[in-house]
Parts: C-alpha cells; sequence; structure tokens
C-alpha cells in the first residue's frame, strides 16, 4: 500500500474508483450552481498560463492539460518512448514535473531529506495543510510501527484475516451455484477494509458500518479537495478552501474516527491497570503503547493515524487485487496453475497460519507482480528537490524542482522485460527458478534484460538496484531470488517507491492479496461474460490516476470439490 505516511509512490493522488468522481467533484444538491461556477474555473485553470518558472535545463514533452486530465498513462508511454534515458519534463495537471529514467534514479534514491525529499513533495501533492493528509511528528512512530510490529508478525495475524474473509464471503458474495455476474470492484474495497480493519482497529470495530464508511470514504473525500483545490492558483487556495465542501466533510470523518475509538481506546487503559491484562494485538494498541504518555489519551490524532491509515491501503490494495481478478478472467489457463500451488500449500486448516505458507504461493506472488507491473502506477519516485543537484548526464536541478519516474513507460521497456506488452503471470517464477538454477545469473531486477539469458555469462546490469528482503524473516539464501518477488524494490521496480521511503505496509499489503485470490480460486472457477470477446475490462485514467472499472462485472461459479 503505497503511503502518504514515508512515500505514496504516485498513486500520489491515490488509486481511487475514478468511475465516480466526474459526478463527485461537481456534486451537490444545487448541482447547475456547481456546475456553473466549475465550469467558470475549469476554463481559467485550462487557459491559464503556467507562471511556474523552471530553471532544469531539460527538454518538454509538449501536450494539453486536458490529455494529461484524462490519458496521463498513454502519455507517459509515448514520452518516455521519445526521450528514454534522458531527462524531461512535461507539464500536468498538478504543474511542471521533472521526469527522471531508471538510469539516474540511483543517484537520487539514497541523497538525505533535506536535499531530495519525499515527504515535502507528498504533502504538497496532497494540499495536506487543507486535507490534513500527513501524519506529522507521527510520520516516523508510523512507519516504524508498520514495519516492526505489522511487517513481522504477519503470520499470526493470517488466521484473523481468513476468519474475517469468510464472513463478508458468507454474507456479501453471492452463491454463484451457477455462473453469476458480479461487479467485483465495490466488493473488493469492502473486504480489504474489513482484513485491514481487523488489524487496524480490532474485531470490535472492523465490521461496524459506520466505521467502514468512514475508513473507505475517507480517500475518495481528500482526493476530490484536492482536484477542487488544484483548479484554484496556490494563492487563491486560502480563500477557495471555504468553497470545497470536501474539506469540511474530512473534518467530520476525523471528528467521527476520534467518537468511534474514544470509547475502545479508554477502556483499554482502564483494563491496563488490571493485573494479568492482556492487551489486544492490534495497531490502536500498538499505537497507544508508543505514543508518550502525554499523548495516550490525544483521541483525535489516533483517530486521524486510523484514517490515513486507511487512505494509503484500502484503495491501493483492493484496486491491484481487482486488477488481477480480471487477469485471472482472462488468462483462464492460469487459474489451475495457481489453484494446484494453492492446494499444495494450503492442503490443511492449519496450514493458512503457518510462518511458510504466504511466501511458498511463489507462481500466485509472480502472478500479482505481473498484474501490477502493466496496471500498476503511472508514475513513481516522487520528490521535491531541496538544494541544487547535478546528475551525471549533466543535468541541473535548481531547489523547488519537483520530480517523478515514468513508471508507465519503464513496464514496458524492452531492456527490462521481454515481450513487455504481453502478458505473463509466470514471468517472475520463471526468473527466479533461472536464478536459484544459475549462479552466473545477474541477481539484479533491473539487469539490461529480465528475459532468461541465453549463455552462462553474467547479464550486463546498467542501472543499479536496491535489493530488499521481501518476506518478513527471509534469510540471507533467500534474498537473492527474493529480488523477483511482488514487494521488492529497485530503480525498475517503484510501484512502491525507492530507498528510505518505500511503503512500509507492502508486505501487509502482499499477504491480503494472495489470501483473497489463493481463497477464490480454491472455491470459484472464474471467466468474462459472454460478448467480451476475451477483452479485459479497461481501467480508468483520471489525471495520475489509474483505477479498474468499478462498473465492470466477472462471472463466478463455485467449484464442486472446493479445498
Amino acid at each position: 500500500m503505497p503511503s502518504i505516511i514515508e512515500d505514496a509512490s504516485p498513486r500520489t493522488n491515490f488509486t481511487l474508483v475514478t468511475d465516480v468522481l466526474p459526478n463527485q467533484v461537481l456534486g451537490g444538491s444545487r448541482l447547475s450552481y456547481y456546475v456553473a461556477i466549475g465550469t467558470v474555473l475549469f476554463c481559467i485553470w485550462l487557459f491559464q498560463s503556467d507562471k511556474q518558472k523552471c530553471n532544469v535545463s531539460a527538454p518538454f514533452y509538449k501536450a494539453s492539460r486536458l490529455k494529461w486530465m484524462f490519458s496521463a498513462d498513454a502519455l507517459v508511454r509515448d514520452s518516455y518512448s521519445k526521450f528514454r534515458d534522458c531527462v524531461y519534463q512535461i507539464k500536468t495537471t498538478e504543474g511542471v514535473r521533472t521526469i527522471i529514467p531508471a538510469s539516474l534514479v540511483g543517484e537520487l534514491k539514497g541523497l538525505p531529506e533535506d536535499t531530495l525529499s519525499a515527504r515535502t513533495a507528498v504533502r504538497e501533492a496532497m494540499l495536506s495543510e487543507y486535507t490534513s493528509l500527513c501524519a506529522g511528528a507521527h510520520t516516523d512512530t508510523l512507519s516504524l510501527l508498520l514495519k516492526c510490529k505489522m511487517t513481522g508478525q504477519l503470520a499470526r495475524m493470517t488466521p484473523q484475516l481468513k476468519e474475517e474473509l469468510e464472513y463478508i464471503i458468507a454474507t456479501e458474495f453471492p452463491e454463484c451455484q451457477e455462473w453469476t455476474p458480479f461487479k467485483i470492484q465495490p466488493f473488493m474495497v469492502r473486504t480489504v477494509a474489513r482484513l485491514s480493519g481487523r488489524i487496524f482497529v480490532g474485531p470490535a470495530l472492523n465490521r461496524v458500518e459506520e466505521w467502514m464508511d468512514v475508513s473507505i470514504n475517507f480517500a475518495i473525500t481528500a482526493f476530490i479537495a484536492v482536484i477542487k483545490l488544484q483548479f484554484f492558483p496556490p494563492w487563491m487556495r486560502p480563500a477557495a478552501q471555504y468553497l470545497v465542501s470536501e474539506l469540511r466533510t474530512i473534518r467530520k470523518d476525523l471528528e467521527k474516527a476520534e467518537a468511534m475509538l474514544t470509547p475502545i481506546i479508554e477502556e483499554r487503559i482502564r483494563d491496563s491497570e488490571t493485573p494479568g491484562y492482556e492487551k489486544p494485538d492490534d495497531f490502536v494498541q500498538w499505537l497507544q503503547d508508543a505514543l508518550p504518555e502525554d499523548q495516550k489519551r490525544d483521541f483525535y490524532i489516533q483517530g486521524k493515524i486510523q484514517l490515513l491509515l486507511s487512505a494509503a491501503s484500502i484503495h491501493t490494495t483492493s484496486n491491484l487485487t481487482t486488477d488481477c481478478i480480471y487477469d485471472l478472467a482472462v488468462h483462464q489457463d492460469m487459474q489451475e496453475i495457481l489453484r494446484e500451488e494453492a492446494q499444495e500449500v494450503f492442503n490443511d486448516e492449519e496450514a493458512w497460519g503457518k510462518k511458510d505458507s504466504m511466501g511458498r504461493l511463489k507462481k500466485l506472488d509472480s502472478f500479482v507482480k505481473e498484474s501490477q507491473r502493466l496496471s500498476g502506477n503511472v508514475t513513481s519516485f516522487i520528490r521535491k528537490v531541496m538544494k541544487p543537484i547535478d546528475l551525471s548526464d549533466g543535468t541541473h536541478l535548481p531547489a523547488g524542482t519537483n520530480l517523478l519516474a515514468p513508471m508507465a513507460g519503464i513496464a514496458v521497456d524492452s531492456r527490462f522485460y521481454e515481450d513487455p506488452e504481453v502478458f505473463d503471470g509466470l514471468r517472475f517464477y520463471k526468473l527466479r527458478q533461472h536464478q536459484q538454477s544459475s549462479p552466473y545469473f545477474s541477481a539484479s531486477p533491473d539487469s539490461s534484460s529480465i528475459s532468461t539469458p541465453t549463455s552462462n555469462t553474467p547479464s550486463p546490469s546498467p542501472i543499479s538496484s536496491t535489493p530488499d528482503d521481501t518476506t518478513p524473516n527471509s534469510s540471507a539464501s533467500s534474498n537473492a531470488n527474493g529480488r523477483w518477488q511482488f514487494t521488492s524494490i529497485g530503480d525498475t521496480a517503484m510501484n512502491f517507491g525507492l530507498g528510505r521511503h518505500a511503503c512500509p505496509g507492502r508486505f501487509f499489503a502482499g499477504c491480503e492479496i494472495k489470501m483473497v485470490l489463493a481463497y477464490l480460486l480454491l472455491h470459484y472457477d472464474i471467466r468474462l461474460p459472454e460478448g467480451s470477446n476475451g477483452q479485459r475490462p479497461a481501467p480508468n485514467m483520471f489525471m495520475m490516476t489509474k483505477s479498474p472499472s468499478l462498473t465492470a462485472e466477472v462471472l463466478f461459479r463455485r467449484r464442486t470439490a472446493c479445498a
């Protein structure tokens, strides 16, 4: 889950259900009034001259703001094909952005925050001074809890997650005795909200409908607020904020979260004084233990942190899960391959709680990573230059420059992926297997070609990578092929960010996604509706955000012999 706490490797404006945005952005009880005002603001925004000064010595890729609003994915691909390993600039809906190729990201990813800042870039992109989308002084505490408490204890959480998954399947998923059409994306949003909520706030709150509503809609409301504010030039925003109704909704949501969490936290504080009291094992308790004594009763900040967690996790995780299901429906040959693997791993009920079970789903892990490769972020590596930087190619980046990396272009670069436009669900599984069998195979996920080498000569690796152990408690021997896993990061694998600001919750997200997919594969067959001609449901693009269709239906049929 790309994090607004660390590096929201952008899907910076979150990965949201963009099907509903056009109606909500100009929504309201007095629709004609909002449409009229919105039209005027849109025209001013569309035709205003961009007064942002930029002293970057790099060419511009020219395209209209309107195209960037609805076709950013295609424009990033096209611009990348023209400039590839060169720094270039784009003029997006959010302003001028300097695009850094993968070949130069390695020079930047290790720079300190006071030179190149991810937090400042995310805070400005989220307009946090108006939207409250910032953990502020609690950023480091929150990141540390995600890395240490959540990531380090995933195996212990798995039985709870499975129980929650079975509950929502039983209560909100159709019977599917025959082929049954079902809009999977809205269901996945609620499923991930339930699963995440079980660990974030515990069983006393995660099934409460009011909490579900707030935790799901907080991110959507904030995203719409950001979009509206972006129509105003920065100097107008202090006054214009009062015209954005979503900012008032955000404040109300924060108050609701505080009200719902207060009695739970107060009860825990009282019970903690009882001898033999056993503390609950969820994020509410982890945060309570980590806060200084004078903030343990600050229920507002604890409610805010919970909503920030939800904003950073629910939609990104549910969208990728939906993308995987669409890909399963298209590539039906993969279903039996992945099902056999799941049956082998989960050969009995106790296997769901075993420490290594999720890590053994190597083929499913590959499938999810391949789906993310082709359906993931449009851009990544969001940074703001705080002090001047000179790159090795001679490019000067003055202070104030906003950076992005062109993920939509990198993902289909034939230098990094063999047949990059082709979906190969076992692409990364085969690379892991080959790497294990060949000591001469380059271990870098960013080698000049991600195809299997044809000789025993080490593959050249012009782009450095940042290897990362991809499962908690992984051994050194497993880390080599771990570079190809879903949660790995590198100069050409930046869907979770890069460097010290990489998303700390990606291991938890991977666990959720693989659990949901494995469960569905074991219990259901999946296919596209008749008349779809094998075409995958088209994604939605809005500004720099890409998300799966909210309205597309997929057919499910319960398997007669379920594992």
